[in-house]
């Protein structure tokens, strides 16, 4: 199969060979492209100056000021009009050292490369799949980390020359020959084609690492340095912003921000925020080599590699100067289709990855390193999904981009990764307000559509509501509940009109997805309108459920009936409407009520705050920190960097009380109770829905009904509750304190 790859200054011509492991490229740079040198006011252009971790600085043009030369940082060649034409940086080095202290100087060849079409199929869980993506056998020497290093003139292995590069792009047929023996004195990568007949046939490309040290696992991009980086036409850079346009699409949103957002950033000297016309905003797509080093500099050896694409990601946070890119292997053109791979402690299970993002921490890239990541990992087990997370250094091209947040996609690969469904019978929808948006190509907003719509026609209040029992199976009512008290604690003012992400349909009920909670937690400056500290939330949702379908739409879908009046007027359309919607059903406010009590007990604590911060920045060593902001300054004068998350933890103080008064005030209730829920034998007890632990005592609210289940272990039988009730499920009405116990036998 023949394919032609277009990227900003080089088409590939590219062609699969019959092993199907190998993708043979041909370049044709157009004649149109030139590095234009450092013209812009991006905030680096890596490989054209010295130290990678020198700060950086502005001229009052907008230029950057280059630190001192430095020979301890890779450099392309000045004046390069081509990046596939550029020399070794090395090429005046002496070429009589040997390799000294390698990280792994007794290490044999490693694994090849699993095809991509070995993948198992569709809809089969990925805890059952092995690792692949193993480094692939090299005719250099292996990626690592060295204390020095010689590389030898590589050995061609079917006949044909080997040419390389050194600034990331593809080898053609008229790059350098490495004929002499070279000394790699700082970071360098090296991509390095065997030709035959004039065609390539493998490629290989690998990271050194000279003298670094790292304590945190290590992603080495590997990308066309021009391409990504040239400060008129990288991807990464300003650009000529007077040329105006930006991308759009499911990535960059709908066209902009939204809620009221302040512009607070003023780190680009060349536009204001969130300079929609830069590069940066471009829904373009570069292919990336990517190597990953679990155990930072102490790794033996590259723990994975693969071949993907990269773009720019996020919304105003493009704007700061260390930005987010997402990394893709659902595309063909790139021939590695997935990572089986464990990349995340808290579902080790999950192997199977499609993608991924290396984040900027957003928003809150200058207030801290775990924001967004720690605040949505508090619903860990809950029925909310979220990104999980990990910290990471990420090195472009050997030149050090300090500290990333490694994270999931919320799409519908996220769904096959975590749950073993087919990614093709769900969707994925993104909600801002009443606009809905379908994850992917082919993915539709249909279904949930029409579900928002027969809500809004639907009347739900009453107790043993027809159309609420008939909304369960469309709509995992636990999981909205959970996800609205979520974002209550979390105290979002960026939400509920913005970020929100559902998945369902198929005969799968829509379930809810924490994402971009980057304006909890005490941000600021915030959104207008919306004080990050006192804004109660239950008001805040209210003035954004509104009013609108009016009469109701008739029909309804998937079986459901039409509208029954009633409450027909109330727009469900918004999440805030649907919350308004919904707790004009009795069974789904107490269940609401209860489910916060009991979050609020156990996951949504000031204790679990603490906990959660301090485990996420035991990852991070200071070193790291250190280096990552002597790279990065955190100098914006209208935020407060507080890198080791203080702040976050001083949120949470009395944040669970704080909800607690609000969910009093709201619904009207009349204190808490003591309540204390136990099993004698071998089983479960439901509480609305949701398992509790064997022997829960905590406080619920006064004056509310709970539904308890018990659920007796294969081959136990449920023999009634120490009260004497035999009734199952029951209905509880909490007036009191509480104590009930489910005995199995």
């Amino acid at each position: 199969m023949k394919i032609k790859l277009t990227t900003l200054s080089t088409v590939l011509a590219c062609t699969t060979l019959s092993s199907g492991l190998f993708l043979a490229c041909t370049s044709e740079p157009p004649s149109s492209v030139q590095n234009n040198g450092n013209q812009s006011g991006d905030v680096f252009a890596p490989d054209s100056f010295g130290n990678p971790d020198s700060p950086i600085q502005f001229d009052t043009t907008g230029s950057i000021v280059p630190p001192s030369q430095s020979t301890d940082s890779l450099k392309n060649p000045a004046g390069s009009q081509n990046s596939n034409q550029n020399s070794n940086p090395n090429s005046n080095q002496n070429s009589n050292s040997q390799n000294t202290n390698p990280t792994n100087p007794n290490t044999t060849n490693p694994n090849t490369v699993t095809s991509s079409s070995s993948v198992k199929p569709n809809g089969q869980s990925s805890s059952s799949l092995k690792d692949n993506h193993k480094p692939k056998e090299t005719f250099l020497p292996d990626a690592g980390f060295y204390s020095s290093l010689t590389v030898n003139p590589p050995t061609a292995q079917k006949g044909g020359v080997i040419k390389c590069t050194f600034d990331g792009s593809f080898p053609t047929a008229n790059s350098e020959s490495i004929a002499s023996a070279k000394s790699i004195t700082q970071n360098t990568v090296i991509r390095c084609s065997e030709f035959v007949n004039g065609q390539p046939i493998d490629t290989v490309t690998q990271t050194y690492f000279i003298n670094e040290t790292v304590n945190m696992p290590v992603v080495a991009l590997t990308v066309n340095h021009h391409d990504m980086f040239d400060s008129t036409a990288g991807l990464y850079a300003t650009g000529n912003v007077s040329a105006g346009g930006m991308g759009g699409g499911f990535g960059g949103g709908f066209g902009g921000g939204f809620g009221g957002g302040n512009v607070t950033d003023d780190n680009n000297p060349k536009c204001s925020e969130p300079c929609e016309g830069a590069n940066f905003w471009k829904d373009t797509e570069l292919p990336v080599h990517v190597e990953y080093f679990e155990n930072g500099s102490s790794s033996k050896t590259k723990t994975w590699e693969i071949d993907a694409g990269i773009s720019i990601i996020g919304n105003w946070s493009r704007y700061k100067p260390k930005k987010s890119v997402a990394i893709k292997m659902d595309n063909d053109k790139y021939f590695d289709k997935n990572l089986k791979y464990s990349l995340f402690k808290t579902r080790p299970d999950a192997k199977k990855f499609k993608s991924f993002n290396l984040r900027n921490n957003g928003n809150r890239f200058w207030t801290d390193y775990v924001g967004d990541a720690m605040m949505t990992s508090l619903m860990e087990g809950t029925h909310v999904d979220y990104q999980r997370s990990r910290q990471v250094v990420v090195f472009y091209n050997g030149e050090y981009f300090g500290i990333h947040d490694l994270r999931e996609r919320l799409n519908r690969h996220f769904v096959e990764t975590n749950y073993g469904i087919d990614s093709k019978s769900i969707n994925v929808v993104k909600q801002k307000g009443s606009q809905l948006e379908a994850s992917g190509e082919t993915g539709s907003t249909a279904e949930y559509q029409q579900l928002l719509q027969w809500m809004t026609s639907s009347d739900f209040s009453g107790d043993n509501n027809a159309n609420y029992a008939q909304l369960k199976e469309k709509l995992d009512v636990q999981s909205f509940a959970e996800y609205m008290l979520a974002e209550i604690y979390i105290h979002n003012g960026d939400w509920p009109g913005n970020n929100v992400r559902v998945w369902g349909g198929n005969g799968y009920p829509f379930k809810f997805m924490l994402f971009d909670t980057d304006h909890g937690f005490g941000f600021t400056p915030g959104i207008s309108g919306f004080d990050p500290q006192s804004t109660n939330m239950f008001e805040w949702i209210e003035n954004n459920a509104g009013f609108g379908f009016g009469g109701g739409f008739g029909g309804g879908f998937g079986g459901m009936g039409g509208a029954t009046g009633g409450s027909a007027n109330q727009d469900a359309s918004t999440i805030a409407g649907m919350f308004k919607k919904l707790l004009q059903n009795n069974e789904f406010k107490n269940m609401f009520i209860n489910r916060a009590a009991y979050l609020l007990n156990t996951k949504l604590t000031y204790e679990n705050v603490q906990k959660t911060v301090s485990s996420m920045m035991s990852s991070i060593p200071l070193s790291e920190q250190q280096r990552d902001q002597k790279r990065f300054p955190r100098n914006q004068a209208k935020f407060t960097f507080k890198a080791d998350g203080s702040d976050l933890v001083s949120f949470a103080r009395n944040r669970s009380e704080t909800v607690k008064k609000e969910l009093i005030e709201k619904f009207n209730l009349s204190g808490e109770v003591n309540v204390s829920l136990s099993t004698s034998g071998s089983g479960t007890i439901y509480m609305d829905g949701s398992a509790v632990p064997a022997n829960f005592k905590g406080k619920l609210f006064a004056g509310t009904q709970m539904i308890l289940q018990a659920e007796p272990s294969v081959g136990r039988i449920f023999a009634g509750w120490s009260d004497g009730s035999k009734e199952n499920p029951r209905k509880i009405q909490l007036n009191g304190d509480a104590n009930y116990t489910a005995q199995f036998k």
